[in-house]
């Protein structure tokens, strides 16, 4: 494992012991919404700087990019991380396990290196560009299936009310009265990272923001994965509407979920 992956998983492991004390001191029960969303802050809030504290005293040239805190640049050539503590917010929210600590090292605006951790189980996706993904320090590749119907799918879906939307779940719904298996776990992040781990045999995401697109798509690439938008376009900006699997099953889901 190179030394930046090591230092990024071991912020992100300390963030996530820390999440959990936090959470087992947490009375959600008896707490108002104000007092839960100031929680949820706090824990964000805080757990973000403090990874960005642990990385910079390896790294204090680099730039710092929290998706709480915001941009803290320092030297514009050298590397940016980007970090999330909390994807998904939702799950978080009402105690769903299905939760991910992402960090990415870019280099040129390029994923080198990435974590996505679920603090929840102990799940702990790794990868470097070049190098493979790991979970847990095993190797990890992507389904080889080559039909949808042993597949299952995951799925998010979109938050917004727009056109985009109304088409992504119109695709949802496509793939469910094809009969196919999917799976909602809430967190794109997550999402990715299970289909790279052959957990998931394909996804269909929605509204992936930046800091899930370039640490799971990097776990999720270096996996064997493709990823596309939804009309097989290798293309992607944040918030992506995308389609991640291996090469034949990118086909059948984008004329699949088309139909």
């Amino acid at each position: 494992m190179q030394p930046m992956v090591n230092l990024a998983l071991r912020a992100a492991r300390n963030a996530g012991q820390d999440l959990v004390r936090r959470l087992d001191r947490f009375d959600s029960y008896q707490s108002t919404d104000q007092e839960k969303a100031k929680f949820i802050a706090d824990c964000t809030i805080g757990l973000e700087k403090g990874i960005i504290f642990e990385l910079k005293k390896s790294y204090p040239e680099h730039n710092f990019q929290g998706r709480e805190t915001g941009f803290n640049q320092g030297d514009a050539k050298q590397p940016t991380w980007q970090i999330c503590v909390i994807d998904d917010i939702a799950n978080f929210r009402v105690g769903i396990p299905s939760i991910a600590i992402t960090l990415c090292c870019l280099n040129g605006g390029k994923a080198e290196h990435a974590v996505v951790v679920n603090p929840m189980n102990g799940d702990e996706f790794t990868a470097s560009k070049g190098r493979g993904s790991q979970l847990n320090n095993r190797r990890i590749r992507c389904s080889q299936l080559h039909s949808l119907s042993d597949a299952i799918v995951g799925y998010t879906q979109p938050m917004s009310f727009n056109e985009s939307a109304f088409e992504q779940r119109q695709r949802i719904q496509s793939l469910m009265s094809q009969g196919q298996e999917l799976r909602n776990i809430g967190s794109n992040a997550l999402s990715l990272a299970y289909t790279a781990a052959d957990r998931f045999q394909a996804a269909l995401l929605a509204d992936v923001d930046e800091y899930s697109l370039q640490a799971g798509g990097l776990i999720a690439r270096e996996a064997g994965c493709l990823l596309a938008d939804i009309q097989g376009k290798p293309s992607l900006s944040s918030p992506a509407n995308l389609i991640v699997s291996n090469p034949k099953l990118l086909r059948s889901l984008v004329s699949g979920s088309a139909e």
